[in-house]
């Protein structure tokens, strides 16, 4: 038998003294990401690409539920036959509902209905250039995705946010989407979810970016490195707030503009923090109130 596996295992930590072991289970594939798993009302759903062999074409996604029985974790329910020769590259678990990305040409957003844990189904399915490596709740039946842009080829091209309405799991569908910087960006979100920051109160999301461009009659690089903030809303769009910036002391030309790693709301302002320093901003429109260098 071929094929990649994944070993669970179940712990309580009832005691503030020691962990206990519970019960273990096995699922076929690798898992993504700590949003690959999701625990519902006592089962365990969770998100796995296998690959049979070398030749990707082999590669399959599945959705597994896994149910305690003594210590035992035993699988049972899983849908699979997402993104045939693609990866996983986000998930989402939201109460029923699950949301899957994979990725290698298109975009495939899979929306699962997990209502009846030993039946979970495949109800949805959008395909779009790109893709989204991190989806978050922004309000009731939609999501945001911070990912990649990209050519029907499959080639990826600028960061991007893309919105989707998916109130209807049987028909995902992306209602708004704006690029994040310039070309060639990168953003710590795409991994790493702390990076990024969704205030519901004001609609306000903060992805910190880097992002290098190319000026082809000068013929020098530039980097431009920070956080921008978006107001995200289904009707008006996903519109410019602000950005933020953490710049040296003294000549700004030759210092060394650090990239943000983290944001956070206290009151009505946004703090911002970087290997410089910590800044704070606005929640308005992120303009600067008071800079601490470290």
């Amino acid at each position: 038998e071929t094929g990649l596996k994944s070993y669970v295992h179940k712990f309580s930590l009832a005691s503030a003294e020691q962990a206990v072991y519970v019960a273990s289970g096995e699922v076929r594939g690798r898992v993504r990401s700590q949003w690959s798993l999701s625990e519902y009302e006592g089962d365990l759903r969770i998100a796995t690409t296998d690959q049979q062999s070398w030749d990707s074409v082999s590669t399959e996604s599945f959705v597994s539920v896994l149910r305690q029985s003594g210590e035992e974790l035993l699988q049972i329910g899983q849908v699979g036959n997402l993104g045939k020769g693609e990866e996983i590259q986000g998930v989402r678990f939201i109460g029923t509902a699950g949301y899957v990305v994979t990725f290698r040409q298109t975009d495939p957003l899979y929306a699962i209905d997990l209502s009846d844990p030993t039946k979970p189904a495949t109800v949805g399915e959008l395909k779009i250039p790109g893709y989204s490596a991190y989806l978050h709740p922004v309000g009731e039946g939609l999501l945001l995705g911070v990912g990649y842009d990209g050519t029907d080829e499959g080639q990826l091209l600028g960061l991007q946010l893309s919105l989707f309405d998916v109130s209807d799991l049987s028909k995902p569908t992306r209602i708004q989407q704006a690029a994040l910087g310039e070309a060639f960006g990168w953003s710590e979100a795409i991994f790493d979810h702390k990076a990024f920051l969704y205030w519901g109160k004001t609609k306000l999301a903060v992805v910190p970016t880097e992002s290098y461009t190319w000026d082809e009659i000068t013929m020098t690089e530039s980097h431009v490195s920070g956080a921008l903030g978006y107001s995200i809303d289904a009707q008006d769009g996903i519109l410019p707030v602000g950005q933020i910036q953490h710049t040296p002391a003294g000549d700004p030309e030759f210092g060394w503009t650090p990239p943000i790693r983290r944001s956070m709301v206290v009151g009505d302002q946004v703090l911002t923090l970087s290997d410089l320093g910590i800044k704070a901003s606005l929640l308005g429109d992120l303009s600067d109130v008071a800079w601490l260098e470290f």
